[in-house]
Parts: C-alpha cells; sequence; structure tokens
C-alpha cells in the first residue's frame, strides 16, 4: 500500500453519510462481535453523536478516525460505559446489551484505553495495574508479589523493562503512557478500545506497540484503533470507518483506505484545498524569547532549557514535541505562571 499516492478517483464532498442498506458490505463473510445500531448522543446545545450505525469485527484493527469534535471518543466511552447513549443499541454477538459502568463493560470483555492518562502517581506501577481489582491471598491481604509477578510479565510483552514497583510520578510521561495501556492489556479482554496510544511514545516504543495489537488480533481479539497519526492506521488498520460532525461518512477495507481517501473522507474535500497557497510576507518581530529557563529544583536540570525563538507579526510558530517534552512549561514561562523562570522575554 502506498501512502503517498491515492489513485482512486476525485470524490465530491459528502453532503450526507453515504453508508446505506444497498452499498456494498464491507467484512461480508465475517460476523461483527460488536455492533453499534443508531446511536445518538445529545448534550445541552450539541449533538456529539447523530443516528451513527457500525459493526466492528474480532480480530481486526478496527480504525475509527475523524477530525477533532467528531464524536469518536464519546462513542468509545458510550461503548465502554463510560457514558450512555441518548438513543440507539449496542449488540454484543448479536444480543444487546447496556453498561451502566466501565466495570460492567469490563466484565463483558471490552476494555478500553483512554487518550489521558489516569494513573495515581502515588502508587507504584503494579498498584496501579490492580488498582480497584487487587489480587488477595488466602488471608485476605493484598498479595503484591502475585501482583508484581504479572504486571512484569505485560510489560516483558510490551517490550519495556520497568520496575513493578517504582513508584508512577518517577517514569517518563512515554514510561506512563505504556503503563497506561498495560493495565489494559492485564484483563482477558475481546475487545480492545485504544484511543491515541501513541500520542506520548517514542518511534521504537511505538513499533513495540504495534507489533503487540497484531499479536492481539492474531488471538481473535478485536481492537478498536484511533489516532490521528495516519501513517499508522494505514500500517495495521485492517477496516477503517470515518467521523463527520458525529455522522458516519464512510468505511472501507484496507485495500481501498488510502491516505488521500481518509484525508478527503474526514475533512470533506481535497487535501489540496485544505490550505492553499497564499502570498504572505513575515513583519517585524513581536516577540522573542532569549535563553528562557525554568529549572528542575529538586531532580536537577531544566523543565524548560534555554529556549530562544522569535515570532513575527502575521506568523504562526509550532511547536512540537511529545508529551513531556516541555510544551507546556515554555507557554506557562511566556504567560508568567512560574516566578522561578530566568532568561528574557521581549515585547516589540
Amino acid at each position: 500500500m502506498s501512502f503517498s499516492e491515492d489513485k482512486s478517483p476525485p470524490v465530491s464532498e459528502d453532503k450526507s453519510p453515504p453508508v446505506s442498506e444497498d452499498s456494498k458490505p464491507v467484512n461480508a463473510v465475517l460476523s461483527p462481535i460488536l455492533e453499534i445500531v443508531g446511536v445518538t448522543k445529545k448534550y445541552p446545545g450539541t449533538i456529539a453523536l447523530d443516528n451513527v450505525d457500525l459493526k466492528f469485527y474480532p480480530g481486526k484493527v478496527n480504525v475509527l478516525l475523524g477530525e477533532n469534535g467528531a464524536g469518536k471518543s464519546t462513542l468509545m466511552k458510550i461503548i465502554a460505559g463510560a457514558e450512555q447513549p441518548t438513543h440507539g443499541n449496542i449488540l454484543l454477538d448479536g444480543q444487546p446489551v447496556h453498561f451502566i459502568s466501565p466495570k460492567a463493560a469490563l466484565q463483558q470483555g471490552i476494555g478500553i484505553i483512554y487518550q489521558e492518562l489516569s494513573l495515581c502517581p502515588n502508587l507504584n506501577v503494579s498498584e496501579n495495574l490492580f488498582l480497584a481489582r487487587e489480587l488477595r491471598n488466602r488471608y485476605g491481604f493484598v498479595d503484591h508479589k502475585k501482583q508484581e509477578e504479572i504486571t512484569r510479565d505485560v510489560l516483558k510483552r510490551l517490550g519495556q523493562s520497568i520496575d513493578p514497583k517504582t513508584s508512577v510520578h518517577k517514569l517518563r510521561v512515554g514510561q506512563q503512557q505504556i503503563v497506561e495501556i498495560a493495565r489494559s492489556l492485564k484483563d482477558k479482554v475481546n475487545i480492545l478500545i485504544m484511543d491515541e496510544p501513541t500520542s506520548a511514545l517514542s518511534r521504537n516504543e511505538t513499533n513495540i506497540l504495534l507489533r503487540f495489537i497484531k499479536e492481539l488480533t492474531s488471538q481473535g481479539v478485536a481492537v478498536i484503533y484511533i489516532s490521528h497519526r495516519l501513517d499508522e492506521c494505514l500500517e495495521i488498520g485492517d477496516y477503517f470507518m470515518v467521523l463527520r460532525d458525529g455522522k458516519l461518512i464512510a468505511e472501507a477495507d484496507a485495500e481501498e483506505a488510502t491516505l488521500g481517501w481518509i484525508i478527503r473522507k474526514m475533512a470533506g474535500r481535497e487535501s489540496d484545498e485544505l490550505f492553499p497557497e497564499t502570498d504572505h510576507k513575515k513583519g517585524n518581530v513581536v516577540l522573542e524569547t532569549v535563553d528562557l529557563c525554568w529549572p528542575r529544583p529538586q531532580k536537577g536540570g531544566y523543565f524548560v532549557d534555554h529556549a530562544s525563538f522569535s515570532l513575527h507579526a502575521g506568523e504562526i510558530t509550532g511547536i512540537y514535541g511529545l508529551m513531556g517534552a516541555g510544551r507546556t512549561e515554555l507557554l506557562e514561562c511566556l504567560f508568567g505562571i512560574h516566578p522561578a523562570a530566568r532568561g528574557k522575554i521581549l515585547l516589540e
């Protein structure tokens, strides 16, 4: 599959969801393990999901795509029992189910890895993995040794050598994301929802996780994968679905889904129409930082380490980095939140 070239014919903007009863069936031979039937979710002043019908298949990576606000995370929270639909039904193995909590969904074999970290920094790694589901010995006490053995095994499968006794607050953010993933993988699940699981991971950590996802699907697990990293989605996806403005816009097998197809369906227009070239000249420097630092008082080093840059009038400056790289801290220093920050900030 080519990620750089889309040879499918141009598709005009979708005015309404094109998926209909007489459309070409996807995975027609394979029965879905999970079905979303007419699900609508309304909040005051907005409709997050609008009569959505979806099918997820066992042993497949079911990729759910859409721009921010398309309704992806809301739908996943409904499937996982964290939110309740306003209307509609969920079918598990063809039978209607209603999950009143994430625990109820987990008991039916549905696990979720949320985009936001939900770890307790004051607990160690194994305590986080078994939080609220602790193993007990014959005397009724928490079996820390057994928990640590299982934790070590799960982390090893993810290519990590993190000590289960390590306090979570001592881990870098990428390692905390690994722990978040491991917490869901230790349970026996038939459906695993992964909402932006690689957002804080390095390339090597991401590759290990993608290989592990393939291992899960080979065991018959249905993986629902959400990511804005389209190259990852194209690499591992078996079945693609696109939401836009809370509606199902399109679905396709991996053979039909190309990068251009995904962008058109997500945005509703061709990729070259999204960012047309404009004749634009930068103005004078309006903001400049010189060796902006925020020292780390206890561990040494810096949260922000001698950052220098200039911002011109009429210019957009992008700041990139993984979670924990210092992006937020840099902006907080600009805003004057941290009195201990050092260096110069020049206006005009």
